[in-house]
C-alpha cells in the first residue's frame, strides 16, 4: 500500500517542538492524527534549517535538539528531501511576486508538493490560502 506523503511545513513543527508556543496543541493533534500508519511527514531541507534556527532564536531547551534528531533519523514517519534545484516555473514566481507575504521557501516548498504530488500541512494562513487555490480548493 503506497503512502500519502504530506510535506510539513517549519512553522508546524516548531509549535510541535515548542511548547510553550500559542500553535503547539495544534500541531501535537495534527501529528496524532496523521501518524496514522497511512502517511510519511515530509521535512525539505530547508524546513529543517527554518526550523532549527527558529528554534535557537526562541533558546529552545537542549533535549529539544534530541526529539528532533529522532524525527529526522527515524522514530516516526519521516522522508527527507535533500538538497534541490531552484527550478520554479513562471507561475509559481507570479505567486512569490503577488502575495505580499509569502516567502521564498513557501514557493519553493509549494512548487515541490505540486511536482510530487505531495499535501501539504501548514499554518501559515497565506501559504495555505494559495495552497487551495493551487489545488482548487480556494
Amino acid at each position: 500500500m503506497e503512502r500519502n506523503k504530506i510535506l510539513v511545513d517549519s512553522c508546524v513543527w516548531i509549535a510541535f517542538y515548542d511548547e510553550t508556543d500559542r500553535q503547539h496543541i495544534k500541531a501535537v493533534k495534527f501529528f496524532r492524527r496523521a501518524n496514522n500508519g497511512n502517511n510519511v511527514f515530509v521535512m525539505h531541507h530547508l524546513v529543517i534549517i527554518e526550523t532549527l534556527s527558529i528554534l535557537k532564536y526562541k533558546r529552545f531547551k537542549p533535549e529539544i535538539l534530541k526529539k528532533i534528531k529522532s524525527h529526522i533519523f527515524g522514530s516516526i514517519e519521516t522522508e527527507i528531501i535533500k538538497g534541490s534545484e531552484l527550478n520554479l516555473s513562471k507561475k509559481m514566481w507570479g505567486w512569490f511576486e503577488k502575495v505580499n507575504r509569502l516567502g521564498l521557501v513557501d514557493v519553493i516548498l509549494l512548487d515541490h508538493c505540486l511536482k510530487n504530488k505531495m499535501e501539504l500541512t501548514t499554518f501559515d494562513k497565506e501559504m495555505g490560502e494559495v495552497w487551495d487555490k493551487l489545488k482548487g480548493r480556494g
